[in-house]
């Protein structure tokens, strides 16, 4: 009896030990979607669970979180965003401003009536400038002010499209074909899509655009690098265009999560959403608390039947962002100043900041004149770099002193030292050129201990 029971003890210390270890790789197991909804508080139907979506740090490009993010999506209009890209990309470059003006005509007025799309009233004649043009794309998602603003970029759409497809592979959004500037297919613009002239031969009418959750995320990364002003004009629950023009118009915002509205969230203040038959319901969102800002990208949320969808996908959005404000902080990881790395010394000119998760271990690593974090999060893209800062080595006197002793070997003719004479001479150098070392290494420690402790004394 006995021993069937230190066998059943034996064999219990056997298991315990494999359950203690399923256990914390479950528990460092990601969330899922449910999981965040349910952390954050929210109710939703299972059955309106994003196909894709993704949370990345807007500071760093830093992957905090995903589900399928790299699942293909018919994105809708949220591909407007390559589109105001290139915008503020030809600004950059000196070609027109946000006081240039387009005039309205027969073709643009046309566009702007036509039921099915989602516009903005453009009048034959009337000049409206780029600065309330983009709001229009943003807002509203205006077809026709889009095609306006692409056509002021390249007027020949197919040619914007080349442009369009070629930035999207240059920014590394690998898995993404544009077939329209505007995420409405080139047939519901019925025929007004080209202007007159332009040979259309080789458009697929009928094709939507198509990409990733991660793809949209590096795209509104860049996006906010370009130009971090564009939530200015995303931040309210309306936006006014034309405003004190017989052209003035107010428009309401979709993206439910901006103050004021149904699904309110602190700190959101953009970006854009997007729907459709054939992709449902879409944001790209950002927000900002402190100095940390977001971007989750939600993608394929509902039905297009039931157009509540449009407010179904805020929860999941929300919910992104309570993960992302709680588990992780972008923050100085290192101060400027000398500091001790993998037993090295080092001189830090400016601060390294990072995005890390909570209680994350900090140990940095030292490579070339680059510092970094050793086990850092990984970021979106490839095409997006690790946060590293440049440092200076501390030089110390036994490592001067063996640099400048290789490089008198290498210089002189060794063969002449072999002799008694060259052998004193040698000896004579060496312990010169140790004093005069050891003279300058301790100036140049002294000056480093006098402007650290003025630092020191600034601080305080």
């Amino acid at each position: 009896m006995r021993k069937r029971v230190v066998k059943w003890i034996c064999l219990i210390g056997l298991i315990l030990p494999m359950f203690g270890t399923s256990m914390t790789v479950l528990a460092e197991e990601e969330p899922t979607m449910m999981d965040l909804i349910q952390a954050a508080g929210y109710t939703v139907d299972e059955m309106h669970r994003p196909k894709s979506i993704v949370l990345i740090d807007a500071n760093t490009g830093k992957y905090l979180w995903g589900e399928n993010p790299d699942l293909a999506h018919n994105p809708a209009s949220i591909m407007k965003l390559m589109t105001l890209y290139l915008v503020y990309e030809a600004m950059e470059q000196g070609k027109f401003s946000l006081d240039t003006t387009i005039v309205g005509n027969d073709r643009y007025q046309q566009m702007s009536q036509i039921y099915a799309l989602s516009n903005a009233p453009i009048i034959t004649g009337v000049e409206y400038p780029v600065r309330e043009l983009i709001p229009m794309l943003l807002v509203p998602s205006s077809n026709v002010a889009t095609l306006m603003l692409a056509e002021l970029v390249e007027p020949n759409p197919v040619i914007f499209l080349e442009m369009m497809n070629a930035k999207a592979a240059e920014l590394g959004m690998n898995h993404t074909k544009i077939y329209n500037a505007t995420g409405a297919a080139i047939f519901a613009f019925d025929g007004l899509y080209l202007p007159e002239g332009i040979d259309g031969s080789t458009l697929q009418t009928q094709a939507d655009n198509e990409t990733t959750a991660r793809d949209l995320a590096i795209l509104v990364y860049h996006l906010l690098k370009l130009n971090p002003d564009v939530v200015q004009y995303t931040n309210q629950a309306q936006v006014t265009t034309m405003q004190g023009t017989p052209y003035e118009e107010t428009f309401d915002s979709y993206n439910h999560s901006l103050p004021g509205l149904k699904h309110a969230y602190e700190g959101v203040d953009g970006l854009k959403t997007g729907s459709s038959q054939s992709g449902g319901f879409n944001i790209a969102m950002t927000g900002q608390r402190g100095e940390m800002r977001l971007i989750t990208i939600v993608l394929g949320v509902g039905d297009w039947v039931d157009q509540n969808g449009e407010y179904y996908r805020q929860p999941f959005a929300n919910a992104a962002f309570e993960y992302g404000f709680t588990q992780f902080s972008y923050r100085e990881i290192l101060s400027p100043g000398e500091h001790t790395v993998q037993d090295e010394k080092i001189i830090l000119e400016e601060s390294l900041f990072d995005t890390v998760r909570n209680e994350q271990d900090l140990s940095m690593i030292v490579e070339g004149d680059q510092i970094h974090l050793a086990n850092g999060l990984s970021t979106i893209s490839d095409n997006i770099p690790q946060v590293t800062q440049t440092v200076t080595k501390v030089k110390t006197p036994e490592v001067v002193v063996q640099e400048v002793t290789e490089k008198v070997g290498s210089v002189l003719n060794l063969d002449f030292f072999g002799s008694k004479l060259g052998l004193g001479i040698a000896l004579g150098i060496g312990v010169l050129v140790l004093l005069i070392i050891l003279i300058v290494v301790s100036s140049i420690q002294n000056k480093r201990r006098r402007r650290i402790a003025r630092q020191n004394r600034g601080r305080r």
